[in-house]
């Protein structure tokens, strides 16, 4: 079987696409927030698909996607609404690869989008079977393998964070105040751009 893999430059994400690929065939996808991020991030990325030996990445231009977030939704819901909107493309992404889940390196309550609220309305933004290897991991234990596998070091190297990020992030969210705000934004239409434009590297 197959899965797609949430891929960002940060600890957490490569190890839980570590822990899988010993279940199953992972491709990679990563959001690229530029300009919100710096382009380091991308190179970042494709060090860490080397050092996992995944074979294919699919880099989806997602910096517009925040913008245009930023521009018409509610600030403090920009995380979940984030979140959902990347669910949503990697699951697009999943269904043209024949893959059968997706994989996030999400951690309960480690960050606002990852409260047991916002993770169950981001559940409900796909169909797709959505993987959460280190749900119950500490960051202590999740660095530990990421010493371990070599991709600590890779994922600690200076780049620029993203800047969308809210002030004050929602911790608790209504799932029909979330599909307004994505009608809103128009979201099917930022799907359909993004999975076009989408940039697939092979190795």
């Amino acid at each position: 079987m197959k899965a797609v893999s949430l891929l960002s430059s940060g600890i957490d994400s490569p190890v839980s696409s570590y822990l899988m690929q010993k279940h199953l065939d992972i491709i990679a996808i990563h959001f690229n927030n530029e300009p919100l991020t710096s382009k380091e991030v991308v190179e970042k990325v494709k060090k860490l698909c080397e050092k996992l030996k995944i074979k294919k990445l699919y880099i989806i231009p997602h910096g517009k996607n925040q913008i245009s977030l930023m521009k018409s939704c509610n600030h403090s819901y920009r995380c979940i609404l984030c979140r959902r909107l990347m669910f949503k493309i990697s699951e697009k992404i999943a269904e043209k690869e024949k893959c059968s889940f997706l994989i996030t390196g999400e951690s309960l309550g480690q960050v606002a989008s990852q409260t047991l609220s916002n993770l169950t309305n981001c559940d409900k933004a796909v169909k797709i079977k959505i993987l959460r290897p280190l749900l119950s991991y500490d960051k202590e234990e999740t660095i530990k393998i990421a010493k371990e596998i070599d991709t600590y070091n890779i994922s600690i190297e200076s780049s620029m964070c993203c800047n969308a990020v809210p002030k004050y992030p929602k911790t608790k969210s209504r799932i029909n105040f979330i599909k307004q705000e994505e009608e809103n934004a128009n979201i099917d239409k930022l799907i359909t751009s993004s999975v076009k434009n989408a940039k697939i590297i092979k190795w």
